[in-house]
């Protein structure tokens, strides 16, 4: 098979690749089940791995491309050059860019890996594409192990994606408990007050009850004084009636006072349960958010699990 042959296979099958691509992207756009950020929370995206080419300068190489979702090139890219950094001597290039003496179990060591990346930002994915060679225009001799090297990668990346959208629902979810336990915490401390609160209204009713009680015989005690003094006109009985007097004088501003105690202590009881009932209504809506986050990130993470 010469090269000019080989080029018109390559180009068929990108344009299947691209098809194909569209095909996806057609089935994410019509996918309603998504989070506000844009992640799916299902996994249906098939790994599919397509020989394609790179070019390198003057020199054109058999290469694989595969499709990693819901991400861009330069992140994907980052990942591929964390992986090189591991197994090989270093990672140099733009584009594409290079990785040299490159050690891979089942491929073989001393390697020349050349890879680039591009986002089709309308189908959300990045076109990830990877060559194997023994120098900048040589490649491997056998391409044996080369396909599965390449959907390991692609199943690695795209669990990496998810991952990072997991992380983020994990320190959502954890805000949100946080906010949760504090609201709690809030409708706890509400209903202590009320309850301190009503054990306080009770005894100063109680007191108010009592002096009452104690104010009308006070006032039935100086209608009889009021009376033995209008007969007797005697200055003793006017004391008696003076003296008595003032006792209910300072009984009726006792009751006053705790009167306006009865009324603040009404007033704070009004105001507690103002607070319990706006505290219990955030409790249920950040309930509502805790669990809407779990079940987000539970389905998160069954789509990481799925993607094999």
């Amino acid at each position: 098979m010469n090269f000019r042959t080989q080029m018109d296979i390559t180009t068929i099958r990108r344009s299947l690749f691209t098809l194909t691509t569209l095909i996806l992207s057609v089935g994410v756009h019509a996918q309603k089940d998504r989070t506000k950020e844009g992640y799916a929370l299902n996994w249906d995206k098939p790994i599919v791995v397509v020989a394609d080419s790179i070019s390198n300068g003057t020199h054109r190489l058999p290469a694989w491309t595969v499709s990693i979702f819901e991400t861009d090139a330069n992140t994907v890219l980052d990942l591929w050059r964390t992986d090189m950094k591991a197994i090989s001597l270093g990672v140099s290039g733009k584009k594409p860019l290079k990785a040299s003496g490159v050690t891979i179990a089942d491929l073989g060591s001393g390697l020349m890996v050349m890879a680039q990346a591009s986002t089709d930002k309308k189908a959300k994915l990045v076109k990830f594409t990877m060559a194997f060679a023994t120098n900048d225009s040589t490649p491997l001799a056998t391409n044996a192990g080369q396909e599965a090297y390449m959907r390991a990668l692609a199943v690695k990346y795209d669990r990496a994606v998810v991952q990072k959208q997991i992380d983020v629902y994990e320190k959502m979810l954890a805000k949100a408990t946080s906010k949760h336990s504090g609201a709690q915490a809030d409708v706890a401390k509400s209903r202590k007050n009320i309850t301190k609160s009503n054990e306080k209204l009770t005894k100063v009713k109680s007191k108010r009850s009592k002096l009452q009680g104690s104010i009308a015989r006070e006032q039935g005690n100086i209608a009889g004084l009021e009376k033995k003094f209008a007969l007797s006109n005697d200055p003793k009985d006017l004391g008696k009636l003076t003296k008595a007097r003032k006792k209910l004088a300072s009984s009726e501003s006792s009751l006053a006072k705790l009167m306006k105690q009865e009324a603040s202590v009404q007033s704070d009881i009004s105001k507690y349960q103002g607070q319990l009932e706006k505290n219990s209504g955030s409790v249920e809506s950040r309930s509502a958010t805790v669990d809407e986050l779990q079940r987000t990130l539970d389905a998160l993470k069954r789509k990481h699990d799925t993607i094999q």
